[in-house]
């Protein structure tokens, strides 16, 4: 039978007086030692606090731990850590945003939009103040002066311009004062990087959320379209989207001028005909002035952009995206497309085509091909020149210029312009078209605009109520028109009626 284990305690004085207690034992086939000590508060891992009684209890409980075959050697003891060195609000700042963009920080990397937000927000705004000052410099009154250094800022910069300066940045653009909504924007950004550097134990607080840090901003106005309003803005994109019509003899011939006719009659661009026909643009510019065409631009699609918008409720990110592939025509009454990629979870989703936006695509996708533009499965739906993917700020541009035309041709017939018309308003109008269409089915209508959330879409239904209940008026009208004819049909001059009993009368009329 095997000799149980044994320890002996060796006790040792220390130079400031204090006793160790050296634990000496058999374990894992060699000699251990473990060291108690006397002294309170000791930062080796023993705890301190031992005496001799202790520390024989802790050697029999360290004997029956290796005769069970479960003792193990105590850790050693871990240094304190180094003092961490607070990096500037630069530093920091550009490593939080390296790890938004890979996808580190948050759910998912960010996108080019948003990249470039982050990207202006830094650099023109949040950096030339905080830079230089350490994380946990920025307190309170820090971010009170930032917040009065944008105000005032914006303040002087739209007196001058008011009083007529023309001031411009270096690159030659025209300055704009910050909005409030941009402003609160901003500190949005400045407190959201100050949220992690909360997280990464590197601040105590976050000075930058609060009360005080608050801006108040104005809620924009967002409207949409009347039904009437839509269909002159489709008119007008269609009529931009028109080929020019020149008369025969234009076109007949060898001349240069009847030859700029027939291509620009075909859809070519300026830029397209000066190659074809190897002449300087100078020359081609002349010969369409001569001819009357103000722009032979090629198909762009205008119409496309736009009934896509109001009709299918997209955004424009998403009008961007979308490709043949994602397109299913052939199919009238089943007619949709799938929205891949969306700025939320709840975005990607597939969309119902009503029976003229299928028909427009149609139109749309047969004037592509005969332009010249790439069709196939991987193609962009709305292309730009190149046949490549078109940028939001063209859709936008897009929108503008047929928004214009629309307006000059209601002003022509006497009728009040359309609202400012973004591709936003075109989501709006959608939105509130399909809720009056589908008897205010709030759910089936987010489902086809990607909302997770019913904000917007109650936004819409609450505007829609208003416009919907302009009966209302005209009811209020009748009771004071009926109220008028009893006083007008009353027989005795003398004998008055009173308000109430008028009404009461009149009520039968508006039932």
């Amino acid at each position: 039978m095997a000799r149980p284990a044994s320890g002996t305690i060796l006790t040792v004085t220390l130079a400031d007086g204090a006793r160790a207690f050296r634990l000496r034992f058999p374990a894992h086939g060699r000699r251990q030692e473990q060291v108690l000590h006397e002294r309170p508060g000791c930062e080796c891992g023993c705890g301190g606090g031992w005496n001799e009684r202790t520390a024989r209890t802790e050697l029999g409980n360290i004997l029956a731990r290796v005769r069970a075959g479960v003792w193990t050697p105590p850790d050693a003891p871990v240094a304190p850590d180094a003092p961490v060195e607070v990096p500037t609000f630069h530093e920091y700042a550009s490593a939080w945003l390296a790890r938004k963009i890979e996808g580190v920080s948050g759910d998912r990397p960010l996108s080019a939009s948003t990249t470039a937000y982050y990207r202006t927000a830094l650099t023109l705004h949040l950096l030339p103040f905080f830079a230089r000052h350490r994380l946990d410099q920025i307190d309170r009154r820090t971010c009170l002066d930032f917040k009065a250094h944008k105000l005032r800022e914006a303040g002087e910069l739209r007196h001058a311009l008011d009083a007529g300066a023309d001031l411009r940045d270096k690159r030659n653009r025209r300055l704009v004062p910050l909005s409030a909504s941009s402003i609160r924007k901003v500190i949005a950004v400045l407190a959201t990087i100050l949220d992690e550097a909360l997280e990464d134990e590197l601040i105590d607080r976050n000075p930058a959320r609060g009360k005080r840090m608050r801006v108040r901003a104005p809620k924009p106005v967002r409207s949409f379209l009347e039904l009437d309003e839509l269909a002159d803005l489709l008119d007008a994109a269609s009529t931009q989207d028109a080929l020019p019509v020149l008369p025969a003899t234009e076109l007949a011939g060898g001349s240069t001028r009847a030859r700029v006719a027939r291509r620009a009659a075909a859809g070519h661009t300026p830029g397209e005909i000066a190659a074809d026909l190897e002449l300087a643009k100078a020359t081609v510019s002349f010969h369409l002035a001569r001819l009357g065409v103000d722009q032979a631009a090629g198909y762009v699609g205008r119409r496309g952009v736009i009934e896509i918008l109001a009709r299918g409720g997209v955004r424009a990110s998403e009008l961007c995206d979308l490709r043949w592939r994602d397109v299913r025509l052939h199919d009238r009454d089943g007619a949709r497309f799938h929205i891949r990629a969306s700025k939320t979870d709840a975005g990607v989703r597939e969309v119902q085509m009503t029976p003229d936006l299928t028909e427009a695509l149609v139109e749309h996708l047969d004037r592509l091909r005969r332009a010249g533009q790439p069709v196939d499965a991987d193609a962009h739906a709305v292309p730009n020149r190149h046949g490549g993917r078109i940028d939001r700020q063209r859709v936008g541009a897009i929108v503008a210029q047929a928004a214009a035309l629309a307006n000059h041709q209601r002003t022509k017939r006497g009728l009040p312009p359309l609202p400012h018309i973004t591709p936003h308003s075109l989501r709006r109008t959608y939105i509130s078209i399909a809720l009056l269409a589908n008897n205010f089915d709030v759910k089936w209508v987010m489902s086809q605009v990607g909302h997770a959330d019913s904000k917007m879409t109650l936004d819409v239904y609450a505007q829609l109520e208003q416009r919907v209940q302009r009966e209302h008026g005209r009811s209020f009208d009748r009771l004071v028109s009926g109220a008028r004819r009893e006083l007008s049909a009353a027989r005795e001059p003398v004998a008055s009626t009173s308000a109430a009993e008028l009404l009461s009368r009149s009520a039968g009329l508006v039932g």
